[in-house]
C-alpha cells in the first residue's frame, strides 16, 4: 500500500512537469503506442485514491482501529459477513445438514436480561433510590406507621429472612401493589446489602420478598407468635401494579453501620417464627395506681432527704 501511494504521488508530479500532454490524448492512445500511464491529470487519480482509502480502511479494521474513521470498512465487514452466511447455507443445503443455535437469533445490540423488563424508574440507580426514599419519608410523616411495612428478603434454599428496609404507600394502594411495583429496586438492594448470601442467587424465583407489620422489629426479634410474615408477588402477578405511580409509594433501604451484622430471623414456610418465643428476663413498666398509693403510704411523714443521706 505504501508503494502504491508513492507511485500515485510520482504520477501526479510527472503530470505537473509535462503540462503540454492532455489526458484526453492519453485516453485515446493505447499503451503499445507509447502512452505513459504516469501522465494523468488530477481527475484521473480519483479512482486510485478511492481504492487506496478502501484497502486502508480494511487494514485498519483488521488491526482493531475504530471503523467510524473509515466508513467503507463497515461495508467491507458486512460483505464478508454476508458471504460467510451464504457459504454456510450452501454447505447445509448440499449435505442436508440443519444446524441451529439460539445464538443465531442474537443481535449484537441486544441486552441479556433475566425475567420481565425492568421499568426505567425502578432500576437500581442513585436517582431512583433517592427518589423512593424521599417518597417514603413524606408518606411516613403524613400517615405514620399504619401505611408502613417492614420488608424482608429470603433465599429460597434457606430459612433465613434478612431485613432489607421499609416500604410505605398511600391509602389507595395495597401492600401487594406497592411491593410489586418496587420489586426490582427492593431485590437489587437486598443483593447489595447481603452480597455473600444473596447476590449470587440467579433466577426469577431465587429470592422471595416478605413483609411484616410496620416497626415490628422487636416483636420479630422475640419471635412473637402473633407476628406473621406475608409473602409478596411480582408485578406481572398483581393486577394494577404497573399502573401505580412512583410518587404514591416509597422504599427506604436498610443501611449498615461499621461492623454491623444485620438483622435477620428464622421463619417457617408460612412466615411464622421457627424458634420458641423469647421471654425477657426483666420487665420495666410504669407503676399502676394501686402501687402508687402503696408507695405514697410508705413514704408518708418521712424525710426523703434523710432517707437518701442514710444510703
Amino acid at each position: 500500500l505504501s508503494k502504491g501511494i508513492k507511485e500515485v504521488s510520482s504520477v501526479y508530479t510527472s503530470h505537473r512537469s509535462h503540462p503540454s500532454i492532455h489526458s484526453s490524448h492519453l485516453a485515446m492512445m493505447p499503451l503499445s503506442q507509447g502512452a505513459n500511464p504516469r501522465f494523468m491529470n488530477r481527475h484521473s487519480l480519483l479512482p486510485c485514491i478511492i481504492t487506496a482509502i478502501f484497502f486502508a480502511s480494511c487494514i485498519n479494521l483488521s488491526k482493531g482501529f475504530s471503523p467510524t474513521l473509515f466508513p467503507s470498512s463497515r461495508l467491507s465487514f458486512s460483505l464478508h459477513r454476508g458471504a460467510t452466511e451464504l457459504s454456510r447455507c450452501r454447505f447445509h443445503e448440499k449435505h442436508g445438514v440443519t444446524l441451529y443455535s439460539k445464538w443465531d437469533d442474537f443481535d449484537d445490540d441486544d441486552e441479556i436480561e433475566e425475567g420481565p423488563p425492568i421499568p426505567r424508574d425502578m432500576k437500581y440507580i442513585e436517582r431512583n433510590v433517592l427518589r423512593q426514599s424521599q417518597h417514603f419519608v413524606a408518606i411516613r410523616e403524613a400517615a405514620g406507621s399504619q401505611l408502613t411495612n417492614d420488608v424482608y428478603v429470603r433465599d429460597v434454599e434457606t430459612s433465613t429472612f434478612w431485613f432489607v428496609g421499609k416500604i410505605a404507600r398511600i391509602s389507595d394502594v395495597s401492600l401487594e401493589q406497592a411491593v410489586a411495583r418496587q420489586w426490582p429496586l427492593i431485590e437489587q438492594h437486598a443483593r447489595r446489602l447481603r452480597p455473600i448470601e444473596l447476590y449470587s442467587k440467579k433466577g426469577r424465583d431465587a429470592l422471595q420478598i416478605w413483609t411484616a407489620p410496620g416497626d415490628s422489629e422487636l416483636d420479630v426479634a422475640y419471635n412473637r407468635p402473633n407476628t406473621q410474615f406475608q409473602k409478596m408477588k411480582r408485578a406481572d402477578e398483581i393486577p394494577g401494579a404497573e399502573k401505580i405511580r412512583a410518587i404514591e409509594i416509597g422504599f427506604q433501604g436498610e443501611m449498615y453501620q461499621q461492623n454491623e451484622e444485620g438483622f435477620r430471623t428464622v421463619r417457617t414456610e408460612d412466615g411464622r417464627p421457627a424458634n420458641p418465643e423469647v421471654q425477657p428476663t426483666s420487665e420495666t413498666r410504669a407503676p399502676t395506681n394501686d402501687e402508687m398509693k402503696q408507695i405514697q403510704e410508705m413514704i408518708k411523714g418521712k424525710d426523703l432527704g434523710g432517707m437518701f443521706d442514710d444510703e
